[in-house]
């Protein structure tokens, strides 16, 4: 086949084309500092970026959902330590009332003390979180779960639980119900203390004394499992931002452009575009008196 001075320029301006579309590749990931953006880039390397970044997606939400519960376990956790707190200062104010050397003035002065105690534990059982009671159960958005009536603590709410997504395969229930609260008998041993107290029942002062010391111990068992759940989302979460450092590190690894690597590219094309150029110039400007002496 003989190859005509129209067919060398075509394969050159070819060239060049070829050249100046691989220039503009790399100046575009160069520019961009991404390899892959769409399928036609890489299409394996595509497809690992997506599943990666569905993953970094999904663990933001879980992230969220760790959050929402570490303040919702948090509250809790707070509103039961204070109510320890509390079931402490009852214990003492009940060690004077069994104390021999009180009479029936000081034992009404505790009772009161007893009743303003009661008052605040009704008032940390009806604490809210964003509007929500925090011990109602599910019934969060009803009114105040307890209801304290002539020394007597009634509880609206119910007795199930809230749950958070806080990984793949992992749900926690995040809340305490107050009916794990009536369950301990805190109110009630309350209640009764207080009318032991004024009517200076030796006996029955005595007696919620002994009640008391359990109810103590109760309020501290669910207190440190709320602790303990917060530790766990604290964990959790810890965790998922860990996932989270590494998806991205492999997201960039697919996607990302290795500088060095395409400079040198982007430098050996322009090489080869410029020696295509010179090329071109050269074979555009023969004719048929480059031939005659």
């Amino acid at each position: 086949m003989r190859i005509t001075q129209n067919m060398i320029l075509r394969n050159t301006l070819q060239s060049i084309n070829n050249s100046r579309d691989g220039m503009n590749r790399s100046q575009s990931r160069i520019s961009s500092q991404k390899r892959v953006e769409k399928p036609s880039d890489d299409p394996i390397s595509f497809s690992r970026a997506a599943r990666y970044r569905r993953n970094l997606d999904q663990n933001k939400q879980f992230i969220r959902n760790v959050q929402d519960a570490k303040s919702w376990v948090d509250t809790s956790s707070i509103a039961l330590d204070q109510l320890h707190e509390y079931t402490l200062q009852a214990y003492d104010y009940t060690m004077q009332g069994a104390d021999g050397t009180s009479d029936a003035e000081i034992r009404s002065s505790l009772a009161d003390s007893m009743r303003g105690l009661l008052q605040e534990m009704v008032g940390l059982g009806n604490s809210q979180y964003l509007g929500k009671s925090i011990f109602a159960g599910t019934a969060t958005s009803e009114s105040e779960p307890f209801e304290l009536q002539s020394d007597t603590v009634t509880y609206h709410g119910d007795d199930e639980h809230i749950q958070r997504r806080v990984g793949e395969n992992l749900v926690l229930d995040i809340n305490t119900t107050g009916q794990e609260l009536m369950d301990s008998q805190i109110f009630d041993v309350m209640s009764g203390l207080i009318t032991a107290l004024d009517a200076n029942d030796i006996t029955g002062i005595e007696t919620g004394l002994d009640n008391l010391n359990a109810v103590k111990d109760k309020i501290l068992t669910i207190s440190t499992n709320v602790a303990t759940r917060a530790t766990s989302l604290t964990l959790i979460k810890d965790r998922l931002t860990s996932t989270n450092v590494n998806l991205q590190a492999h997201i960039s690894d697919e996607e990302d452009t290795v500088m060095e690597e395409e400079i040198v590219k982007f430098k050996s094309q322009e090489t080869a575009y410029q020696a295509a150029l010179q090329s071109a110039s050269e074979i555009m400007q023969m004719n048929i008196l480059n031939y005659l002496s």
